[in-house]
């Protein structure tokens, strides 16, 4: 659980979208939050926004070359299109289930 990701929100990705969509140039963006987070934080966020208790079942990992860590850069993101994630995990998590459940 300690595999760490890139997690970003919808929110963020269709902002980073529609930037690039009104650039004045083309190029390669990568859109996310900037912060890698393990799956294991994600668990915890979960149960806290859910207020439940829920433990990760753990398996072996069947892949033998594995990617650890990921991490958007968002270098170019930020200098041509002004990009900046709006929401960190738990905002986004807080924020879909206000969605969700209204």
């Amino acid at each position: 659980g300690e595999q760490k990701r890139d997690f970003v929100y919808v929110k963020d990705t269709v902002e980073g979208s529609l930037r690039a969509l009104d650039a004045r140039t083309s190029g390669i963006y990568n859109l996310g939050s900037g912060q890698a987070r393990s799956f294991n934080e994600l668990v915890d966020v979960l149960n806290k926004c859910l207020r439940t208790n829920f433990q990760a079942d753990y398996i072996d990992n069947p892949h033998a070359h594995y990617q650890n860590f990921t991490q958007a850069d968002l270098t170019n993101a930020r200098s041509a299109l002004g990009y900046e994630p709006r929401f960190p995990l738990e905002e986004g998590v807080r924020d879909y289930m206000q969605w969700l459940y209204g």
